[in-house]
């Protein structure tokens, strides 16, 4: 069977041309589900705990970054009792100007509360922390099944969770669920009352001023955004009563959590606060869900109503600021240039990989190349080689991971930070597949992985969408090949600065036409399918395909936003009225049951 390519013409390309060091960025995780009972079975060690601190650095050859965080011990459920302090090494930080972030990697902040599985970490293999050469190597962990190894606690409302897994009532189910399968009890390190830190929690959040007529509990009328999208700077606008005088913090739903737990907007990203109404810029790790007022005297209050989140993009968070990113020229030649390695190449994942990075290329014009020769380089490292590779020693939840390493610069008073290198690292014991059609429910989609893993280097974060690249996880036998408006007015918002905004010196990245790989084996692509005639177009225009079948046909205005959809299934030629659309240029996207295909379209009136 033939492959084909969803190739999205120049036109749309010319459319939308439009000192604690802490890093904070999405985990970005596209993940397969270790269960509660694996992970146990696989801990060296399971601690709860408190992040107390965090500590970034670089390995021995200076190839990548590492964080050390330190964890107070308040319970041991499986190992050897341990000290009062241990340490969790995770991959990513920032060091100075330099960053790293690591997708499907654990990123921890300062004061997170939860249970740790944990295994030895190997100091041998640069994963040595700096605390760690003073301690016994014994208390230096590593999280296992990467970020599905923490389940965080919400105190105030009794629950916990990971990334995939759920539960109410911490002591009496959670605890449970650990001691049936370890069959040990805990033992405590350090005091630490759940249940008195969840009732003070609880009491916390109501209302402390009953016999105070001046004060009053908090209510959330309504709210709005001036975009709604998250890491954009977008502020949300929230009113209502109670607030209180003086500024307490805005709780968003964690896209990361798909959306079961809230994670609270930095303190300066609190613009304003009044009594009557907030103004608060949206955080990239919010998805869509409920938002969560949390007043220094009233208590908090959770909407009713759900913030839509149509995007994310990342940001790095430096000494307590957020702040974007964007792309630059590192290849001399407008763009970034990847490099496959060799045994990638002769593998089936190739043509798969392909198809998506050329979706990405086509939908936003973002330059990126792949050089036509291959790499034996099978690791990521800082080394100016944005390798794609496969690798046998990623964790067992992991299906791939994007590594993002950024450079950063004062221009006045302000940091800018840019993408100067990326990798990405696909987990060579999964069952993929590798093909057009349909995986099979024990089958990992590789193309819905790349295009996901790519998305991450697009600079875009994870959304709460079934239906979108972005949606932050994926099952066996699940496709997510294609790119929405949602993916696409992301990524094009960032594409649009890094081509007109020069940051640090460095030359701004070039918009690019349509890439189009001389590296795959398919023989023609899709684009040389379809016909879309006459263009311009007065009150109609016509679709024809020569030998794949029509799904639908979508049409989209210089926004980006969908104005048009037509489902006629299994038909070779068809027609879209235009007599109700003003002149001017659209985007006519044809899908196909392969791929999609879309070309810009002039309406003449």
């Amino acid at each position: 069977m033939n492959t084909f390519y969803n190739k999205l013409s120049l036109g749309l390309i010319l459319i939308f041309g439009v000192y604690t060091l802490n890093l904070h960025a999405q985990d970005h995780s596209l993940i397969q589900k270790i269960s509660l009972d694996k992970q146990v079975e696989l801990s060296d060690a399971i601690i709860e705990g408190e992040v107390i601190s965090k500590t970034s650095y670089w390995d021995a050859a200076h190839k990548n970054i590492y964080t050390s965080n330190l964890i107070k011990v308040y319970k041991v459920f499986k190992g050897e009792t341990v000290s009062e302090t241990v340490e969790i090494i995770t991959p990513g930080g920032v060091v100075d100007l330099k960053a790293l972030v690591v997708s499907h990697s654990l990123q921890l902040k300062k004061g997170d509360i939860g249970v740790f599985m944990l295994e030895s970490s190997n100091a041998s293999k640069d994963t040595e922390s700096i605390q760690g050469k003073s301690m016994n190597l014994k208390n230096v962990f590593k999280s296992v099944s990467d970020v599905q190894g923490f389940y965080k606690y919400d105190l105030l409302n009794d629950k916990v969770a990971n990334t995939y897994s759920k539960t109410k009532s911490i002591e009496d189910n959670f605890y449970t669920q650990i001691t049936n399968k370890s069959g040990k009890q805990p033992i405590e390190v350090t005091a630490f009352n759940l249940r008195e830190e969840i009732e003070h929690n609880k009491q916390a959040a109501k209302t402390t001023s009953i016999s105070k007529s001046s004060m009053a509990v908090p209510t959330i009328t309504s709210f709005s955004a001036t975009q709604y999208s998250a890491g954009t700077k977008s502020v949300l606008t929230i009113n209502g009563t109670g607030f209180g005088a003086t500024k307490g913090s805005v709780g968003f739903s964690d896209a990361d959590y798909g959306g079961y737990l809230h994670t609270d907007a930095l303190d300066n990203q609190v613009l304003s606060w009044t009594n009557t109404q907030i103004e608060v810029e949206i955080p990239d790790v919010a998805g869509t869900g409920t938002i969560k007022v949390n007043t220094t005297s009233n208590g908090s209050i959770e909407s009713s109503n759900v913030l839509p989140i149509e995007f994310a993009q990342i940001n790095l968070q430096y000494s307590d600021t957020a702040y974007q990113t964007q792309h630059v020229e590192t290849d001399g030649s407008g763009g970034n240039t990847w490099t496959m390695n060799a045994d990638f190449y002769n593998s089936g994942a190739r043509d798969a990989f392909i198809r998506a990075f050329e979706n990405w290329s086509c939908s936003t014009g973002v330059n990126w190349k792949i050089d036509n020769q291959t790499t034996a380089i099978n690791t990521n490292a800082s080394d100016g080689i944005s390798v794609i590779t496969f690798d046998n020693s990623m964790g067992s939840g992991t299906l791939g991971q994007c590594y993002s390493r950024y450079q950063g610069c004062y221009e006045g008073a302000e940091i800018k930070w840019y993408v100067s290198e990326m990798d990405i690292v696909f987990n060579a014991t999964k069952t993929w597949n590798y093909t057009t059609g349909v995986p099979t429910p024990s089958e990992i989609d590789f193309e819905s992985v790349a295009l996901h893993e790519l998305g991450h280097g697009h600079q875009l974060g994870h959304v709460v969408d079934t239906n979108v690249a972005m949606h932050y996880s994926l099952s066996a036998g699940e496709t997510l090949r294609s790119l929405n408006s949602g993916d696409l007015n992301g990524a094009l918002d960032v594409q649009s600065r890094s081509t007109t905004s020069p940051v640090c010196t460095q030359n701004i990245m070039e918009q690019s036409t349509c890439y189009q790989s001389s590296l795959s084996n398919d023989e023609f692509s899709l684009e040389k399918e379809i016909k879309i005639y006459p263009n311009p177009a007065s009150n109609r225009v016509f679709v024809k395909s020569s030998s794949v079948n029509i799904d639908n046909i979508e049409l989209y205005n210089v926004l980006g936003r969908l104005v048009r959809r037509t489902k006629i299934r299994n038909q070779y030629r068809l027609s879209l009225d235009l007599s109700d659309f003003s002149a001017g240029i659209y985007l006519l996207k044809v899908n196909t049951e392969f791929a999609s295909h879309t070309q810009k379209l002039i309406v003449s009136k």
